[in-house]
């Protein structure tokens, strides 16, 4: 019975997972990876960063580092927008709050997965949004209020963000 539960709980996060074929360290704290989605088996291209600070987890015992994520398909230069909290958020869309730079929030509703860990832009439309908000920014804060908890934030140097970008956008246009 015990193995049955580990199979489960290891089905459930498979979709989460990218096999990595290629990473490499476009500038600054960005990182550009091409590899398989495994819930889609779609190859797709990812600019990552973890953030600057760390959160907890839900029991308050682990310190994580939630990962804002920047991701399209080659051949398709369509991006959408995506932040792993690795940790419960909420198991069903949320707002999360934008701030660059010291700036006022930008209040953008998004979907979350089927682990309820990940939170994601419903449209490229809401992913340009996110990304016009930091091109030219320093610092990007995210808020978010996991559901019945107290809101966390999270923040990401938006160095060099402009030049990360256009590698991704290479990578899809292929």
């Amino acid at each position: 019975m015990i193995k049955l539960k580990v199979i489960a709980i290891a089905g459930f996060l498979l979709p989460l997972t990218i096999v990595f074929a290629n990473a490499e360290e476009v500038t600054g704290n960005w990182t550009l990876t091409v590899g398989e989605d495994t819930s889609t088996y779609e190859t797709v291209a990812t600019l990552r960063q973890d953030s600057l600070a760390t959160i907890k987890d839900e029991a308050a015992q682990l310190d994580l580092n939630p990962q804002l994520q920047f991701r399209c398909t080659p051949g398709n230069p369509a991006i959408t927008a995506r932040i792993d909290w690795q940790r419960f958020i909420s198991s069903f869309s949320t707002e999360l709050g934008f701030k660059i730079d010291g700036g006022r929030f930008t209040w953008l509703k998004w979907k979350v997965d089927q682990s309820n860990k990940v939170t994601f832009s419903p449209s490229e439309d809401d992913s340009q949004k996110l990304i016009k908000l930091a091109l030219g920014g320093e610092k990007l804060l995210v808020e978010v209020t996991p559901y019945s908890q107290s809101p966390i934030s999270v923040e990401y140097d938006l160095a060099e963000f402009s030049v990360a970008l256009a590698k991704l956008k290479d990578s899809c246009s292929q």
